[in-house]
C-alpha cells in the first residue's frame, strides 16, 4: 500500500521505506488521470532508486486496485497501453 498525497496536477506516491516519487497527471471529477511514464526513480534524501519496468507494472496496478472503491479513483493514461504495439 502507498501513502498518496494530491497535489493539484501532481500526486506524491510514497512507499512504506519512506522513498518517493511524482506522479504527474491531469485532475478530472472523481479523479486523477496519471502519466505512467512518470513513474521513474524512487527518492528519498539524496538518494534515487531507479524503477524496473516489472516494479512500474506493480505499482500502477496497486495505485488503481488501492483506489478502485474510492469516489476518488486513479487511472493511467491508456494511450501509453498502445505505445508498444
Amino acid at each position: 500500500m502507498y501513502t498518496l498525497t494530491g497535489r493539484g496536477d501532481y500526486i506524491i506516491v510514497r512507499n512504506k521505506e519512506g522513498m518517493e516519487f511524482i506522479l504527474t497527471g491531469n485532475l478530472t471529477k472523481g479523479g486523477f488521470i496519471a502519466n505512467p511514464n512518470a513513474i521513474q526513480s524512487w527518492h528519498k534524501n539524496t538518494e534515487i532508486t531507479p524503477i524496473s519496468q516489472l516494479e512500474k507494472e506493480q505499482i500502477m496496478t496497486a495505485i488503481m486496485q488501492q483506489t478502485i472503491h474510492s469516489p476518488f479513483k486513479i487511472l493511467f493514461d491508456e494511450t501509453f497501453f498502445h505505445e508498444k504495439s
